[in-house]
């Protein structure tokens, strides 16, 4: 086997006795670069590593914690609710193809919720809207969406993604809970959604539905 050996070129060192600087110049260059190349590296990796402990001081924890701006932790990231809003829909008279508006309580009545949810992790995590559900009371049954935004996506790592829902609700005053179930199986993390007064339906009680 032929190995062949490369040697600095010694064009500018035989130019003259006189003219040895120029030779100096390049030998610390060479060293300055031969040591700046390792300690940029070294700070590159002090600055994610710092980034990473940051991350996962941020992040981590169990289901229970809640961080000061309502962020909930969860197995890919964290999750908070954007905001939350009662959605009346009026009873309505056809005539023809137009329909009208009746007063009076309405046909239907929704609470709709947008959720915030940021993939921390490095795989993508598939979500749909039967992950979420609301619940009426502590004890109440689990209402599922009856509307939302979307039907499944795909959260990419390092991605945020805006949930918006309807869940039908009945009239009264409730004590409002939202539930996701985490895809790592650990069960569903209930968020704290306080209480709320809506309309009375003119139609049947939908809780449950």
């Amino acid at each position: 086997m032929t190995t062949k050996s490369v040697a600095p070129s010694t064009e500018g060192m035989h130019r003259g006795a006189g003219k040895a600087g120029p030779v100096r110049s390049r030998g610390t260059g060479s060293r300055l670069a031969r040591y700046a190349l390792p300690a940029l590296v070294a700070v590159t990796s002090c600055i994610a590593l710092v980034g990473a402990f940051v991350a996962f001081r941020i992040f981590s924890g169990n289901a229970d914690t809640r961080f000061t701006d309502g962020r909930v932790p969860t197995s890919f990231g964290a999750l908070w609710v954007d905001s939350s809003k009662e959605i009346a829909v009026p009873k309505t008279v056809h005539e023809g193809h137009v329909g009208f508006a009746q007063d009076g309580p309405p046909d239907k009545v929704s609470l709709e919720v947008v959720v915030r949810l940021a993939n921390t992790t490095a795989a993508p995590v598939e979500l749909t809207p039967a992950r979420f559900a609301l619940r009426l009371g502590r004890d109440g049954k689990p209402i599922s969406v009856d509307g939302a935004a979307f039907e499944s996506v795909k959260l990419l790592p390092g991605a945020v993604f805006d949930a918006r829902m309807q869940f039908p609700v009945k009239g009264g005053e409730h004590q409002l809970s939202l539930l996701f179930d985490d895809p790592d199986g650990s069960g569903a993390i209930a968020i704290d959604l306080g209480r709320a007064r809506f309309q009375d339906t003119a139609g049947t009680d939908h809780e449950g539905h």
